[in-house]
């Protein structure tokens, strides 16, 4: 008889083979773990490095892509990648443009580090890389026009109850021809000329309307962009200037000379409106304050707006009110037509002279009949309803002459964002 072969031993190749399978586990699971654990501290590394670049260019913009670059390195470094045997760091800065046409920098950190592993020797594998990368873009200060930069701005709703007929008619059956340069005509769906069919672009500008299709465009319009829609009073509010004429603490109002209508070197407080009907009024560095809610003014003849806003450095207190020409405090409920005599101003023919600055009147009723003026009105007109009656012609043609450093502009300080 043969004897039966002894089977010690296999229960070793059977807890060889499966410790391997337990180290692999192991392995999976420590070095695993350790790898994941090093990846989502490098992005953390790189994130913080790439917005510590960006925060010190939008706190100097004069920064220099080596200085840059030095920021990140000492933020990264600071967080344990050194850029030396457990870690390689790559750090680009581009130059880019930002919103507004501010200068801005995109900072690029790439970090790949190096993970010594344990269970995975094992298997020959004594250390892991891991890669990751992080963008930032910093923009730096820049002025903006207000509500995109349109030279002439309606405000009015084309679908308001309210309104009648967009107020075009204030009592003429023909209409101005129109010349705008800088620029185009942006409405909610109350501007232009009623029956006008003359609108001169200088500059490549279009009508643009955010609500329907609104009569009294002398122009093709852009119909129902209603991203561009102005909320109001809502957005008006966020960029009206305080009232410096109510009397808080830290008012600049002045008030009125108490001789002819010129006015210089301040921000001027006119309560009386109706006062300067067919009147010049000429600013020498000022702006004018109208805190009136209830107003008819005609102009006539020479009679009309000349002269220069507030600007930078004119005086104390100025910024506020920097290159406005006037603004009109608002009227609830806004105007509703020029027959109602409330915050309406037509202006006829007034043929020399230019005026420069933004007039910001958002519930008045804005009538232009022609300036004459070959070098325009260098101006952005901001009101509730914008029109142009009277005689048509180039005599009586309206010259909007629009230059955004000549105007009204809000800053939009230095802002950081993570792009990835």
């Amino acid at each position: 008889m043969f004897s039966k072969a002894p089977e010690k031993g296999q229960a070793l190749i059977l807890i060889a083979l499966a410790a391997v399978g337990l180290f692999a586990f192991a392995a999976l699971a420590i070095d695993g773990s350790r790898v994941y654990s090093e990846k989502r501290h490098a992005q953390n590394a790189a994130d913080t490095a790439a917005l510590a670049a960006a925060l010190s260019y939008t706190r100097n913009n004069s920064a220099t892509i080596p200085e840059l670059q030095q920021i990140a390195q000492d933020r990264a470094t600071s967080n344990g990648f050194d850029n030396l045997e457990k870690s390689d760091i790559t750090i680009a800065v581009e130059s880019t443009v930002c919103p507004g046409g501010a200068a801005g920098k995109n900072i690029t950190v790439t970090i790949i580090a190096y993970v010594d592993t344990s269970f995975t020797r094992v298997i020959g594998r004594d250390r892991v890389k891991t890669a990751v990368t992080a963008t930032s873009r910093a923009c730096g200060y820049y002025l903006a026009p207000l509500f995109g930069g349109y030279p002439i701005v309606g405000l009015g709703r084309y679908n308001d109850p309210k309104m009648k007929n967009c107020a075009f008619d204030s009592g003429q059956s023909k209409a101005a021809e129109w010349k705008v340069k800088g620029g185009g005509i942006f409405s909610n769906g109350c501007a232009h000329s009623k029956d006008s069919d003359s609108v001169t672009f200088v500059d490549p500008g279009t009508c643009v309307t955010s609500v329907g299709a609104a009569s009294g465009f002398g122009c093709t319009v852009q119909q129902n962009q209603t991203l561009l829609e102005i909320n109001y009073p809502t957005d008006v509010l966020k960029i009206m200037p305080p009232n410096p004429c109510d009397g808080t603490p830290g008012d600049i109002g002045l008030p009125p000379p108490t001789s002819g209508s010129t006015f210089t070197n301040g921000v001027y407080c006119i309560s009386h409106f109706d006062d300067y009907d067919k009147k010049d009024i000429v600013l020498d560095n000022a702006t004018l304050y109208v805190t009136d809610t209830n107003f008819s003014l005609k102009f006539a003849g020479t009679g009309g707006f000349y002269g220069t806003p507030t600007e930078s450095g004119g005086y104390t207190g100025s910024k506020p009110y920097e290159d406005y020409y006037m603004i009109i405090a608002m009227s609830d409920p806004p105007c509703e037509d020029f027959t109602k005599g409330d915050q309406t101003i037509e202006w006829r023919g007034n043929g020399s002279g230019s005026f420069y600055g933004t007039i910001l009147a958002p519930s008045a009723c804005l009538d232009l009949r022609g300036n004459g003026d070959t070098d325009g009105m260098h101006t952005q007109i901001i009101a509730y309803t914008v029109s142009s009656n009277g005689n048509a012609g180039a005599k009586n043609q309206v010259y909007i002459n629009y230059e955004a450093d000549e105007n009204h502009q809000d800053p939009v300080f230095p802002f950081i964002s993570q792009l990835r």
